[in-house]
């Protein structure tokens, strides 16, 4: 098996990749291999992110590839909230909610320190790159709507909306990622007003109603507070409340897709 030098991004660190994982490993499997694979290389200093996350590489011989290593972990009340089990919470809900967008997320101890490694995803660039080339999507259309579907899933974790430094396109093929949810989870009700949603996946619709309380607090126990994980559900009945409403008002088809 051959690797090629590509550019490759994650969030808003632009890297040199020496290896990609093989393009028929499934998301499940890059999951399990990020959890056990023998790591063979540490970089402590390959990134200038506000955390400085390490870039591991893992190898055993026949499966190659990297992940990045957050380890910081200052959650809440901490003023400098910055943490990895946000990222790893973001991850377990979006898994919930049948979404593909964030790269597979383990926990993992590593020269004993604990933490999230992030699959590092091979050859893409970020939305401020994509827009500042003047790249277009070959299909605008189901572009823009992984765009609504990021927003949702933004509005339900309380992160930045569509921050387009943490937009990352694979290239080519166009699909779309959504990294760096270490500052989400903010416990405070309501959705941002500067983040309007107006459109949303059926199936993601159909999750937010019928994914089971006791499943999605089970799953987010280890990463968040109580005050946390209440004002996911806060939000998420507000977010279910905003689409049946623009669905009375502008139809269903206009709003579910």
């Amino acid at each position: 098996m051959t690797f090629l030098l590509t550019i490759t991004c994650f969030g808003r660190d632009i890297l040199r990749s020496e290896a990609a994982g093989p393009a028929d490993l499934s998301p499940k499997e890059i999951k399990a291999f990020l959890k056990t694979g023998p790591i063979v290389s540490v970089k402590k200093d390959a990134t200038t992110g506000r955390t400085m996350p390490w870039k591991i590489t893992l190898d055993d011989g026949k499966t190659k590839l990297q992940g990045m290593f957050k380890r910081v972990h200052a959650p809440r009340p901490d003023p400098a909230v910055d943490s990895y089990k946000y990222e790893l919470a973001a991850y377990e809900l979006s898994q919930l909610l049948g979404l593909e967008f964030i790269p597979p997320t383990v926990d993992r101890e590593i020269e004993g320190n604990k933490g999230s490694l992030q699959y590092f995803v091979p050859g893409c660039i970020s939305e401020t790159d994509r827009e500042r080339l003047l790249l277009q999507p070959p299909d605008l259309k189901a572009f823009l709507g992984r765009l609504d579907e990021i927003k949702v899933f933004e509005a339900l974790v309380n992160d930045t909306c569509l921050d387009k430094a943490d937009i990352l396109i694979q290239q080519p093929g166009w699909k779309v990622y959504r990294v760096d949810f270490a500052e989400a989870f903010a416990p405070t009700p309501g959705l941002a007003a500067d983040c309007p949603i107006n459109r949303c996946p059926r199936r993601l619709f159909e999750h937010l109603q019928n994914t089971a309380r006791q499943i999605i607090e089970s799953k987010l126990r280890p990463y968040l507070s109580e005050d946390e994980i209440g004002t996911i559900f806060d939000r998420k009945k507000r977010i279910i409340a905003r689409l049946e409403g623009l669905m009375k008002t502008e139809g269903e088809r206009n709003v579910l897709y």
